[in-house]
């Protein structure tokens, strides 16, 4: 009978999931730690706010007071917009997330990347007590200045070994013809000779017919 002691307490529902944590790892440390069993309302129940504990009274009386413990640290979080440049947030989340998963764990923040397609890409939104988040705000802004000197220097590393652009190059094949330097006609008063011009150019302006071959062959002298 004094095992089947029961208490309820009033926790907002937005805390609800902190208290639980993640697959369930807070809530399950607080029910092996005070010998408890720990249950939250049903999806439709009328009271989503009550959460109800059961076990021995002092047990019990414990065991609210580290889930209050949990809800007053929440109540004095905060959350703060930094900008830390795109180019440089798959750098810090790493693979498979696991460098941002790292740097939740050490400082105790909450860190949410922009979803694509964001109005602002560079922000990203830090939330802890308000000693943690200015420590990992430090932290981001530390990587963001290293990896930023990484990426420029490799993005001009690239440009330097881009080959030249050939658009403004002469295309091949291209005939320009030549000029005659200091030619008789350039001087006042004179023309370019027209070669088109039988008088001028006999062999260019006529057309010399082909002399036809005799049936009886070749002329012989």
């Amino acid at each position: 009978a004094l095992r089947g002691f029961k208490l309820t307490m009033s926790v907002d529902p937005k805390y609800h999931p902190k208290i639980i944590g993640r697959k369930g790892a807070v809530i399950s440390q607080i029910r092996k730690d005070h010998d408890v069993n720990i249950q939250f309302p049903d999806k439709g129940d009328e009271n989503q706010d009550m959460i109800t504990i059961t076990g021995y009274e002092r047990n019990a009386e414990s065991a609210k007071a580290a889930v209050m413990k949990i809800v007053a640290d929440l109540e004095e979080m905060v959350s703060e917009d930094i900008t830390l440049d795109h180019r440089v947030h798959a750098r810090i989340i790493g693979g498979r997330g696991k460098a941002i998963r790292k740097i939740m764990e050490e400082f105790k923040v909450d860190i949410r990347f922009p979803p694509p397609g964001s109005d602002d890409p560079n922000r990203v939104t830090v939330t802890g007590l308000p000693e943690h988040v200015d420590n990992a705000i430090d932290h981001l802004l530390n990587l963001e200045e290293e990896y930023m000197m990484a990426i420029v220097e490799s993005e001009t590393m690239a440009a330097y070994m881009k080959p030249p652009s050939r658009v403004d190059e002469e295309p091949r094949g291209s005939t320009r013809g030549f000029v005659v330097r200091d030619a008789p006609w350039n001087a006042p008063g004179n023309k370019a000779p027209d070669v088109s011009s039988a008088e001028e150019f006999p062999m260019f302006g006529t057309v010399v017919a082909p002399r036809q071959a005799s049936a009886w062959g070749p002329r012989k002298f």
